[in-house]
């Protein structure tokens, strides 16, 4: 993982971006999600970890999926990592409307789920990229 003072500066809000960092690599990791989620396995640092932990961070805590543009500056340190962010929104946020609130493993065993693991990797991707 990169180093915290790196990847966080740049930004309004770091400890918000740390936040945004750790749900989205749950959201990007598809062994933690069966290990943690679906099996209640123990998370990292005894973290609590499940989808609606993420949802909530990504679209509500940070804004992140819900405006990405907006976040910039606050959140997100460039218009790639909105880019990515506005990916992730148009895949996950359709998917949460359609679902609604059921466990996580209907989520997981939807067709649509492989497209959100790998649009959060590329948030990961381009947020750990404009960290360097």
């Amino acid at each position: 993982m990169e180093q915290p003072d790196v990847m966080m500066s740049g930004v309004e809000f770091p400890d918000v971006r740390l936040n945004v960092v750790s749900v989205l690599e749950s959201l990007a990791d598809t062994g933690h999600q069966h290990r943690v989620w679906l099996d209640r396995g123990p998370a990292p640092d005894d973290a609590v970890d499940n989808l609606d932990l993420v949802v909530h961070v990504l679209f509500d805590d940070s804004r992140v999926l819900e405006d990405p543009e907006e976040a910039v500056g606050e959140v997100l340190r460039s218009r790639d990592e909105a880019r990515a962010a506005r990916a992730l929104a148009e895949v996950l946020g359709p998917l949460v409307d359609e679902l609604g609130d059921v466990g996580d493993e209907v989520y997981l065993a939807s067709p649509r789920w492989p497209a959100v693991v790998t649009a959060a990797r590329d948030v990961l991707d381009a947020m750990r990229a404009d960290g360097r």
